[in-house]
C-alpha cells in the first residue's frame, strides 16, 4: 500500500525499545534507517518485557498503538513472565507469534521485514504477506536453530525436525536475506542450499548523533566495562578471574546489564570479595547509553567458546566503536577478526586469561594507543555504519523489489 508517495514497510520484532538488548537495538536501528529514507515504517512488537514483567500502561492491553521517532508502533500482548528458563522464553516467543497477528487487518504493507525472534518471525510474516500483500525480507543476525542445538537445547528428534524445516522455509520464502556478515552468509548458503542472489550482506546502522565521540580523560583508576545482556554467549568468568588477579592494581571492572547469569556473577563477586568489580543493573535509557560508555577507558567483549556465537557481530561492538573507546575482544572467530581488521582494539585468545590480562595491561600502560584504537573505531562507524549508509543500501533493495512487482 502506498501512503502518499511513501512505501509502507512493516517490521515484525518481538523486542523493541524501551527493551534494551541487541535485538531491540538492531530492530530500532533498521527502522530508523528506513524512516530517514522517507519510508512509512510500522513496527509490530511486544509490550516491553525483556527485563521484567509487563507493567505500566501496557499491562492488560491486548493491542496498544503509539508513536516513536516518527514511526507507528503497534504493541501486542505477551504474558508477564521473565526470561528465566528455556520453557518461559519459549512461551513468550510463541505468545508473540500469535498476538503479532492481532493487527493483521489494520495494516497493508508493501514490504514485511521479518526480524525477531530470528527464526520464528517468519511465521507471522508469511500470514501478513498472504493475507495483506507485501513481499518478505529477512534479517539473519544469529544462526538458529543451530545455536540452540550447540547449547544442548531441544534434543528431541521431532522438535529438531520441525525446527529444521522451519529454518529452511525461513530462508526460502523471503525475497531477500540480510546476513550480518559473509561468515553467516556462507553457513546459511552451504547448509540450506540457498541461491547466492538472495543474499545481501548488511551490517547494523548506528545513530552517530546519539553515540558521540570523545577521547577519555585519564584518571588514577583504569576502568574496563562490559555492557549488555548477561547471557551464556559471553565469558564472564574471564572478567571475574582477571579482577581476582589484578586486585592490587588501580584497575576497575564494571559489568553492566541484566540477564540469567546475574545471580552467578554476584555470587562470584561476593565469594572472592572483589571490590574492584562493580555490578550495575539499573535500566538505562537508550539515549543515555553513549554517556555511560564514555565513563570507561576500555570496553570488553569476552566471547564464550561457541563456534556459532562467534559468527555474529554483537551490536555492542559497533556502539563501543562509535563512542571512541578501544575494545578488548576475546574471540577466535568473526568478532575478533572484525576488531582486528578495523584496528579498533586488541584481540585476546578466547578463554585465555593470560592473553586477556596482557591486553589489559598493554592498554593501561599506553594512553596514546587507546586514543588511536578508539579513533579508528569511530572512523569505521562513520565510513560504514551510519543510519544514512545502511538506509541507502536497504532502500536500494526495497525499491528493486517494488519495481519488480509492478512490472
Amino acid at each position: 500500500m502506498m501512503i502518499g508517495k511513501k512505501t509502507h514497510v512493516l517490521i515484525i520484532s518481538q523486542y523493541f525499545p524501551p527493551d534494551i538488548s541487541g535485538g531491540a537495538t538492531r530492530a530500532f536501528n533498521y527502522s530508523k534507517c528506513l524512516e530517514q529514507q522517507n519510508y512509512h515504517v510500522t513496527v509490530i512488537t511486544a509490550h516491553p518485557h525483556q527485563h521484567g514483567p509487563v507493567a505500566g500502561k501496557y499491562k492488560h492491553k491486548m493491542v496498544l498503538k503509539e508513536k516513536m521517532d516518527g514511526m507507528d508502533i503497534i504493541r501486542v500482548w505477551v504474558p508477564s513472565l521473565l526470561h528465566s528458563s528455556v520453557f518461559k522464553s519459549a512461551i513468550l516467543n510463541i505468545s508473540f507469534l500469535i498476538s503479532s497477528m492481532f493487527p493483521i487487518f489494520s495494516v497493508k504493507p508493501d514490504i514485511i521485514f521479518a526480524f525477531e525472534p530470528n527464526l520464528f518471525s517468519i511465521i507471522p510474516s508469511f500470514f501478513y504477506s498472504k493475507l495483506r500483500g507485501g513481499k518478505v525480507i529477512r534479517a539473519i543476525d544469529d544462526l538458529w536453530p543451530e545455536y540452540l542445538y550447540e547449547r544442548g537445547i531441544f534434543s528431541s528428534k521431532i522438535i529438531r525436525f520441525f525446527l529444521n524445516r522451519l529454518a529452511k522455509f525461513s530462508y526460502v520464502f523471503p525475497e531477500y536475506l540480510f546476513p550480518l556478515n559473509n561468515a553467516v552468509k556462507e553457513i546459511v548458503h552451504d547448509s540450506y542450499k540457498i541461491d547466492n542472489e538472495k543474499f545481501e550482506v548488511l551490517s547494523h546502522g548506528i545513530n552517530i548523533k546519539k553515540f558521540t565521540y570523545s577521547k577519555k580523560i585519564r584518571t588514577n583508576i583504569f576502568t574496563l566495562m562490559y555492557f549488555g545482556s548477561l547471557i551464556e554467549s559471553y565469558d564472564f568468568d574471564l572478567i571475574i578471574n582477571a579482577a581476582k588477579k589484578l586486585k592490587e592494581k588501580n584497575i576497575q571492572f564494571i559489568i553492566r546489564g541484566r540477564g540469567k547469569l546475574l545471580p552467578y556473577i554476584k555470587n562470584q563477586k561476593e565469594k572472592y570479595k572483589l571490590d574492584n568489580l562493580l555490578i550495575q543493573t539499573d535500566v538505562i535509557k537508550n539515549e543515555e547509553i553513549s554517556k555511560m560508555l564514555h565513563k570507561s577507558d576500555v570496553l570488553l567483549a569476552p566471547m564464550q567458546k561457541s563456534k556459532l556465537a562467534n559468527y555474529s557481530l554483537p551490536t555492542k561492538i559497533l556502539e563501543y566503536q562509535a563512542v571512541g573507546r578501544p575494545i578488548i575482544c576475546c574471540s577466535n572467530g568473526a568478532v575478533g577478526t572484525y576488531v582486528e581488521q578495523t584496528n579498533s582494539g586488541l584481540r585476546a585468545d578466547q578463554g585465555n586469561l593470560e592473553s586477556f590480562i596482557d591486553s589489559i595491561l598493554k592498554l593501561e600502560s599506553n594512553p596514546k594507543l587507546c586514543d588511536i584504537l578508539g579513533e579508528n573505531g569511530r572512523k569505521n562507524i562513520e565510513k560504514e555504519h551510519t543510519f544514512e549508509k545502511i538506509g541507502i543500501r536497504l532502500s536500494y533493495i526495497i525499491d528493486k523489489i517494488i519495481k519488480n512487482n509492478t512490472n
